[in-house]
């Protein structure tokens, strides 16, 4: 989520110690790479060039600052996942820590991340999970593993009438191949 600093966070809550963010996400412009930390930050210190850190670490804010209805446990530093709302809203991203990988599959993260799953479908949110580079999407029913996801890809769901409803699912494209699908060709 994004926002001005302060701006909609839940009293009482901030990032203190925790700086998760500074490893699980690419920042381009302080080149660093999904899953490294970056090279200004100091873990649990903080950042070393914050007064002129790029924009994309100016307006990030994790969930966890902003929704009252995840408790203590969901803090990064002790979940080791960041979650964040992407693509318009379009997508629930859960960033696990790739140092912890399987941090996401533990209680009461994987139930929460499959119902937020089943509650998104018809909002046509998309939840899931990144481990560095490498995408695997929620469904209610299922987990699609999209393995690493490269700079020129994306992921995008998917949803066709089958027999017994609509069937969900998930798939990596390029971008050429996404817009194509977007326009109909």
């Amino acid at each position: 989520m994004t926002g001005a600093p302060g701006e909609g966070i839940v009293p009482g809550r901030s990032c203190g110690t925790c700086m998760l963010c500074c490893k699980v996400f690419r920042i381009e412009e302080a080149g660093t790479q999904a899953g490294e930390w970056c090279s200004h930050c100091v873990p649990g210190k903080g950042c070393k060039i914050y007064e002129t850190r790029p924009e994309p670490c100016r307006v990030f804010f994790c969930q966890w600052l902003f929704q009252p209805g995840l408790g203590p446990e969901w803090k990064p530093e002790k979940s080791k996942i960041v979650l964040s709302v992407e693509l318009n809203g379009a997508r629930l991203a859960a960033h696990v820590d790739t140092s912890t990988p399987g941090a996401w599959r533990r209680s009461p993260y994987y139930e929460v991340l499959k119902r937020w799953s089943a509650e998104g479908l018809s909002q046509k949110r998309q939840v899931s999970v990144w481990i560095g580079q490498r995408c695997i999407v929620i469904l209610p029913d299922r987990e699609i593993d999209l393995g690493v996801v490269g700079p020129g890809e994306v992921v995008m769901s998917t949803a066709k009438p089958g027999a017994s409803g609509m069937e969900y699912g998930a798939v990596k494209l390029t971008r050429d191949e996404a817009e194509a699908r977007q326009r109909g060709a």
